[in-house]
């Protein structure tokens, strides 16, 4: 018994310590996500533009004062015909703060593509229109996964601090 005691002693503070880990970076909260990576920016222009589609989402942050939510729109795209899939987007900065806001939102939310389910980082803000200097941020999919170009879009996340 003796000698078995500092062995368990052992597993079980690396236990903890693999615990405290696994909670500080989020892996217990995430959903399972797709592999994907920032790919960059694409232009848009205004004939470009008609292939995107609204996903409207309610974005919440916290902060000292409170909590505060909203909603926006972003515009997204799913492009599947080349070698990877890439999916593009966009957040209009329309609404000053609100806007901000709900750009924070967006970077630590997920966008559902059908059943995957891939970080929203990638979504540009921007203030500029299609066609006049509009860059939306871009995604590729990893694992040759091809999503139907209209597969259902939803975004989710939980409240940011601001």
């Amino acid at each position: 018994m003796r000698r078995t005691l500092p062995w368990i002693i052992a597993v079980v503070f690396a236990a903890a310590i693999a615990l405290g880990v696994a909670i500080s970076k989020g892996w217990l909260q995430d959903p399972a996500l797709t592999r994907s990576d920032y790919v960059g920016t694409i232009d848009v222009s205004v004939d470009d533009a008609r292939f995107y589609r609204t996903v409207p989402f309610e974005w919440r942050v916290t902060s000292a004062t409170g909590n505060v939510s909203g909603n926006d729109v972003v515009h997204i795209r799913i492009d599947p015909t080349g070698e990877r899939t890439v999916i593009c987007g966009w957040l209009v900065l329309d609404k000053a703060g609100a806007s901000t806001r709900a750009s924070r939102w967006l970077s630590e939310a997920y966008l559902k593509v059908g059943d995957l389910t891939i970080p929203a980082s990638f979504i540009a803000p921007v203030q500029a229109a299609p066609g006049n200097g509009l860059n939306a941020g871009c995604a590729g999919l990893f694992d040759h996964l091809k999503p139907a170009a209209d597969a259902a879009l939803s975004l989710d996340g939980r409240a940011v601090p601001e």
